[in-house]
């Protein structure tokens, strides 16, 4: 009697343990349930990937208010404990947090700009009505009846010839070269390794100089170097069009040849560049082929180069040194002369606006705007997808950039390749340049949190899939001559 009663005990202490640590949840039902009857009630409502949330009942410790309840998405593995403790729903990586105070009562804020685990996107207020995918898979990117490419004739025929010389093999075969780099002992291009990244960083030098491009180092005090490659166009009153991708892998330590994160991104900026060199494209404006430094530690390269490209657009030099958010200054010079004169506006431009939607304006003259395509972990294919999807990820307001990627996709792909687009972005490259106001997209392979090899070294190239790879990289390419023009 006496053994049973202290086990029954002992269940109940450890149920009311568990009663302490948990976390009050909002009310959920199916969503395939009729919300009307919680509309009778007086109660909001939200759909969050396949149920809905709702008011909390009149007993419960959650505020009735739904202006009390702010929502975002990424990985559990971006979750600060503080966030942790203030969720209350969600569904994968979608999060709604429990804030009656607001945002900035967190005692730390979640970042948009770190690895795509561990960051998040912004945290917005829950509206009532909501309707929030479980980013398993987003909505359908709608294709603008009004759209065109702003290409002629003679255009359309190049833009064909460069997206057409990019097929399946040639594209995987510039991947295995990458994959393949590493110290001479162990293939990896991590930046903690700094003979892997020299050897990584000569590669890339050598593949755009044979491509004919002049290139240069942007460096920083860390040893960090991006390698920028470019093509002067006809005109700089409309900004450059940036293709980039960061080319370091994890894991930090040992075997990590990265082939899809993100060996797929920086050799598809290799390729869709061979591709436009032997193809003698002209473009009206200037082109940058991006190899980003140290993505994984924080977006380092890719913020250097967006805050120098911010800057040299704001009159200043783009070769000056610029103190980036984390206290690391570049040293010295960042490329030649020859690129300072391609990114720095023809005009004065001592008086630059932002408005609210991101757009970057001079008083008295039209938008002035840079735009990037960026890549990231763009050749696994779920197998909880039957279709080949790539996912746009990117804020509503960049809808040029949004809208060329999409459009080329349908000519190149077909219906072959399903376009999503999600409007948090968060977690890559492309949050160096949407955080400083220019149009960037993020082409990702649908479902990328479902990627079981992430950060593995079992990231090889076993997990690539070479069909949705190349199609992937053919959007890319017929976007870039879109965005850039043809003279």
């Amino acid at each position: 009697m006496y053994q049973r009663s202290f086990c029954a005990l002992n269940a109940l202490l450890a149920l009311n343990l568990q009663s302490v640590g948990a976390v009050t949840q909002l009310p959920k039902i199916h969503a395939t349930a009729p919300p009307s009857s919680l509309v009778q009630q007086g109660k909001w409502w939200a759909q969050a990937g396949n149920h809905i949330v709702h008011a909390p009942h009149q007993n419960s410790e959650l505020s009735p208010n739904i202006e009390n309840y702010y929502y975002a998405y990424g990985s559990h593995s971006a979750l600060t404990q503080e966030l942790q403790d203030k969720r209350v729903g969600g569904d994968g990586r979608l999060h709604i947090f429990h804030l009656p105070e607001g945002v900035d009562s967190l005692a730390e804020k979640p970042t948009t700009q770190a690895a795509r685990r561990d960051a998040l996107s912004a945290l917005l207020q829950l509206e009532h009505k909501k309707v929030l995918s479980d980013a398993k898979t987003f909505p359908i990117y709608q294709l603008s009846d009004s759209y065109q490419s702003g290409l002629d004739a003679a255009g359309k025929a190049l833009e064909n010839q460069i997206v057409q010389s990019l097929d399946e093999q040639t594209v995987y075969d510039q991947l295995v070269a990458l994959t393949k780099l590493g110290d001479g002992a162990t293939m990896t291009r991590s930046y903690s390794n700094p003979e892997a990244t020299k050897n990584t960083i000569d590669f890339l030098e050598k593949n755009f100089k044979d491509m004919g491009y002049d290139i240069c180092m942007e460096s920083r005090t860390d040893g960090q170097k991006s390698v920028i490659a470019y093509k002067p166009g006809q005109t700089n009153e409309d900004g450059v069009v940036v293709l980039g991708a960061h080319y370091d892998s994890r894991p930090f330590e040992g075997l990590a040849p990265g082939a899809v994160d993100n060996g797929s991104g920086a050799a598809a900026v290799l390729s869709i560049a061979r591709a436009v060199a032997q193809a003698k494209l002209k473009p009206r404006r200037p082109i940058v082929f991006a190899a980003f430094a140290a993505e994984e530690p924080g977006l380092l390269g890719s913020e250097e180069f967006a805050t120098r490209l911010k800057s040299s657009s704001g009159g200043s030099s783009f070769l000056e040194s610029h103190e980036g958010d984390d206290g690391v200054s570049a040293v010295g010079r960042l490329c030649d002369g020859k690129i300072a004169q391609l990114l720095i506006q023809q005009e004065s431009e001592a008086s630059l606006l932002q408005d609210n939607t991101g757009s970057r304006k001079k008083r008295g003259a039209k938008t002035i705007s840079h735009e990037a395509l960026v890549m990231d972990e763009i050749a696994w294919k779920s197998t909880n997808l039957k279709a080949d999807v790539v996912n746009l990820e990117s804020y509503d307001w960049a809808s040029h950039v949004l809208e060329h990627l999409a459009q080329s996709s349908t000519t190149h792909n077909g219906q072959d390749l399903t376009i999503t687009h999600s409007s948090n972005p968060f977690g890559s490259d492309h949050m160096s340049f949407l955080t400083k106001g220019f149009q960037a997209v993020l082409s990702i392979h649908g479902d990328d949190e479902a990627y079981p090899y992430y950060h593995s070294e079992k990231d090889d190239m076993l997990q690539v899939n070479k069909s949705l790879y190349a199609k992937i990289v053919k959007m890319n390419a017929g976007a870039l001559v879109r965005l850039a023009g043809v003279v």
